[in-house]
């Protein structure tokens, strides 16, 4: 009897519109795909109970799931953030949890500096005008030269440390913040080190999120903080919308505590279309599309499938989130 690799969250179907790749590739595990597609609860419940994998995309895996997979083997969150699996429940049951840390990190980096440039150099206004039939740059003034600035990096992991030559290819300097980063990465990477957050927020021209969304760092960008920043700073989010308090954003760039954000995750996805912030001249947002290049997506199903297909073989999961289950 073949095994069964259990695949579920719209994103997946979203991002791969037929999974024929996933079914060549499951083959060689002496498996197949389980398409689960249904959001009811019960039926997902039931699918996952005899799977061998199962790959999901923001789709929650509770506890009251994991406790009913009887010989699943590994679950694989198709992308970078698990936020969303309880991981504790399946390391209690040796259910090896995995993660795709790799696929996007230059996209992703090239996307928060692109949202830092549109918004320095404002060019939501400035699309606004021209596309009203005006032809005014005082729309836009008073504008700011990069050169000479401080980028603030909060996270100093992987996308975080691409930010750092980007910075000082415009000029900027890098500084950064990451209590679980070890002094000498700072210095090979080349980023100046902050030791506290406040202090981070309150001296840099520009900040830059790359945190995972955990206890620790849900809405760490709130009202108290966002009055730390310099009046002339902007603030940037590609990791996940949590991490901001979004009321306090929003009331922060109306009142002028901060001169604008670039996001491209909101606190909730997809937003109302009453959310303020999406209407807002100071911020420029962009549909959770940092992640995004042609090449990443054949990226992310090959380096997928690999893991699962290794782990399903009797193999080392290479990117492991709770490697402890392996011993």
């Amino acid at each position: 009897m073949p095994k069964t690799i259990v695949t579920a969250g719209d994103r997946v179907y979203l991002k791969f519109f037929d999974l024929e790749y996933f079914e060549k590739r499951a083959v060689e595990a002496d498996a197949v795909i389980d398409r689960c597609t249904s959001l009811d609860e019960h039926e997902f419940s039931g699918r996952i109970q005899g799977a061998d994998a199962l790959i999901v995309i923001d789709r929650p895996v509770l506890r009251t799931h994991v406790e009913k997979m009887e010989r699943c083997r590994i679950v694989l969150a198709l992308e970078v953030g698990y936020d969303f699996i309880d991981v504790g429940a399946c390391s209690q049951r040796g259910i090896v949890v995995s993660n795709m840390p790799l696929y996007c990190t230059g996209e992703v980096a090239l996307h928060a500096f692109m949202l830092l440039l549109a918004v320095q150099r404002k060019l939501k206004p400035l699309m606004a005008e021209t596309a009203g039939g005006g032809w005014d740059y005082n729309v836009c003034k008073p504008l700011c030269f990069t050169a000479g600035k401080k980028l603030g990096i909060i996270g100093l992991g992987r996308i975080g440390r691409r930010m750092v030559p980007k910075a000082k290819a415009f000029g900027m300097e890098p500084v950064a913040y990451d209590p679980y980063v070890a002094d000498d990465i700072f210095e090979l990477t080349g980023a100046a080190r902050c030791y506290e957050l406040d202090e981070l927020l309150s001296t840099v021209d520009c900040v830059t999120l790359h945190v995972p969304l955990t206890n620790e760092t849900r809405h760490m960008i709130g009202a108290r903080e966002l009055r730390l920043m310099k009046k002339e700073a902007i603030l940037v989010n590609t990791c996940r919308g949590m991490v901001v308090d979004e009321k306090s954003l929003y009331v922060a760039l109306s009142d002028g505590i901060i001169a604008g954000a670039g996001l491209d995750v909101l606190e909730t996805e997809p937003p109302e279309s009453t959310n303020p912030l999406l209407h807002c001249a100071q911020c420029i947002v962009t549909p959770h599309v940092a992640w995004y290049s042609k090449e990443s997506l054949d990226r992310l199903k090959v380096q997928g499938m690999d893991e699962v297909v290794r782990v399903l073989n009797g193999g080392r999961p290479r990117y492991a989130v709770n490697p402890e289950v392996l011993s």
